[in-house]
């Protein structure tokens, strides 16, 4: 439900943005590519953040870590 309730308020700030851009800025190349960079740094940023919250943490990492620091260990004795 909450979900859902955030997926809305993107939607109607997207919308609201593009609204926006739409009327001040329709001729200016720059101004568009620019808005293009804008929008695209924060959609990457909120997709890493919600990754983050959504997906476990990569224990296949924190392994080879351990194997690698016990094998260091083994050939210091």
């Amino acid at each position: 439900m909450l979900a859902k309730f955030f997926i809305f308020i993107l939607f109607i700030v997207a919308e609201i943005a593009l609204g926006v851009y739409s009327l001040a800025i329709s001729e200016s190349l720059l101004a568009r590519f620019l808005f293009f960079i804008l929008s695209a740094i924060i959609v990457c940023a909120a997709v890493v953040k919600l990754s983050n919250k959504l997906l476990p943490d990569d224990d296949r990492r924190r392994k080879k870590v351990v194997k690698k620091k016990a094998k260091v260990e083994e050939v210091a004795e």
